[in-house]
C-alpha cells in the first residue's frame, strides 16, 4: 500500500510515522518550501484522545522529546474580565487531560525522521481517480505522485476537501482573530495575569471582545534534543466583531496588527494593550473563525479526510487533539490488513461521529458559553 498525504503540520506526520512503521509507504507533500517557512502555531493543548496517539504512533523517543519539550503547565483555565478583577475557575472534564506543547517545537520533533518522505514546496493542485481504484495527485511544483489513498490533513480551508466535497458545509463567522506571542521578559512577566502564567485564562467583554491568554514556559529548551533554542512566551489571541477590525485586516502588515490589536484593548486593563505591544511582530498574523455541519453524504473513494480538512471549529482548545485523534484511527484501521475501501468507511464513520460533535463543543466554549 501506498499512502499520500497532502499537508505536514501535526497529524500528517503522526499518521505517517504509525503507517511506516507497519512498512506502509508514506509520502508528505507541503507547501510551504520549508520547515520553518512561516510562523505556524504557538502554544497548542492536545487532549487526552491526541496525547495517546501520539503515545501509540510516534517513535518512542520523539514522543519522550515531546513531553520534554512541553509546557510546565500548572494551572488550568480560568476566565475574567476586561478590568481583571474577578478570575473564575472553569471546571474541565476528564479527557481534557493531556499536553500543552509548543505548536513548531513539536512539528520539527515529529518531521526530523520523516525528511527523506517530506516534500516541501509541493502543495496540491487536484487529484484524479485512476481505474484501477487508486489515485493521482497532481502538486503545485510540476510534479505528480500516485497512491492507493489519499490522505487530506491541509486544514480548515483544505483544498482537498473542496474538490472531494465541494457542498461541504462550513461558515466563517462574523468575528475575527489577530493573534501574537510575546516574549516573557521580565517587563511581560510582571503585565501577565497570575492565571496566564500557570494555565490558560480568558478575558470576556460584554461587546464580543475575548482575549485569550496562556505562558508557554518550556520544561526543557529544545536546543537540548538538537533543535533551535526557544525562549518563554506569552501566547495571545484577540477575537473581535469583523467591524471592530475594518475590512483591511488581512491586508495589514505584522506592526499594523499589533497597533490594531492594543488599540482594541484600550478600554480594558492597560496591562492587557501593553502586552500586545510587546508582541514580536514575527508572529502576529490575522485569522478567521470557522465553523461547520456534517456533511449529508461522504462519497466512498481513495480520498480522505483528517483534523480541520475534515470538521472545521473554531479555536477552543480541541481542534489539534481531535485531529491527532483522527490520524491514530485512521493508522489503526489501515494497518489492520483489511481492505482499504472498509477501513477507510470505517474510519470515517467514526470520524464523523466524534468529529463534529467536538465542532459543537468547540462553537460552545469559543463563544465562552461553558
Amino acid at each position: 500500500m501506498r499512502v499520500l498525504i497532502i499537508g505536514a503540520g501535526l497529524a500528517g506526520p503522526c499518521l505517517a510515522h504509525g503507517l511506516r512503521r507497519h512498512g506502509i509507504d508514506v509520502e508528505l507533500f507541503e507547501r510551504d518550501a520549508a520547515i520553518d517557512a512561516r510562523a505556524q502555531g504557538y502554544r497548542i493543548h492536545i487532549n487526552g484522545d491526541g496525547d495517546a496517539a501520539l503515545r501509540q504512533w510516534l517513535p518512542a523517543e520523539v514522543y519522550e522529546q515531546a513531553h520534554s519539550t512541553s509546557c510546565r503547565a500548572g494551572g488550568g483555565v480560568s476566565m475574567t474580565g476586561p478590568d481583571l478583577r474577578d478570575v473564575t475557575d472553569i471546571p474541565l472534564p476528564p479527557d481534557a487531560a493531556g499536553l500543552t506543547a509548543d505548536r513548531l517545537t513539536l512539528r520539527r520533533l515529529m518531521l526530523r525522521d520523516l525528511m527523506d518522505a517530506t516534500r516541501f514546496g509541493a502543495g496540491f493542485s487536484r487529484y484524479e481517480l485512476l481505474d484501477n481504484g487508486g489515485v493521482r495527485v497532481f502538486l503545485t511544483d510540476g510534479s505528480t505522485a500516485e497512491g492507493d489513498l489519499l490522505v487530506a490533513t491541509d486544514g480548515a480551508n483544505s483544498p482537498v476537501r473542496r474538490r472531494l466535497l465541494p457542498d461541504f458545509p462550513v461558515t466563517v463567522q462574523d468575528t475575527q482573530l489577530i493573534y501574537g506571542r510575546t516574549p516573557l521578559t521580565d517587563q511581560a512577566r510582571e503585565l501577565t495575569p497570575p492565571a496566564a502564567l500557570d494555565g490558560f485564562l480568558g478575558v470576556i467583554g460584554p461587546d464580543g471582545r475575548r482575549l485569550a491568554l496562556a505562558a508557554q514556559r518550556f520544561r526543557r529548551n529544545p536546543a537540548d534534543f538538537g533543535l533551535p533554542s526557544a525562549d518563554d512566551y506569552l501566547m495571545w489571541g484577540l477575537t473581535a466583531p469583523a467591524s471592530t477590525y475594518g475590512p483591511e485586516l488581512f491586508r495589514l502588515a505584522a506592526t499594523e496588527l499589533r497597533e490594531l490589536a492594543a488599540q482594541t484593548l484600550v478600554d480594558w486593563h492597560p496591562s492587557l494593550s501593553a502586552l500586545t505591544r510587546l508582541g514580536d511582530p514575527e508572529y502576529i498574523v490575522p485569522g478567521s473563525v470557522q465553523t461547520s455541519r456534517r456533511p449529508e453524504s461522504w462519497p466512498s473513494v481513495p480520498v480522505t479526510l483528517v483534523g480541520d480538512a475534515a470538521h472545521p471549529m473554531p479555536p477552543a482548545g480541541l481542534s489539534a487533539g481531535v485531529a491527532l485523534h483522527d490520524a491514530g484511527l485512521l493508522a489503526s484501521r489501515l494497518v489492520t490488513g483489511q481492505p482499504l475501501p472498509d477501513a477507510v468507511r470505517s474510519y470515517e464513520r467514526d470520524m464523523l461521529d466524534y468529529g463534529f460533535a467536538s465542532v459543537t463543543t468547540a462553537t460552545r466554549n469559543h463563544a465562552g458559553d461553558y
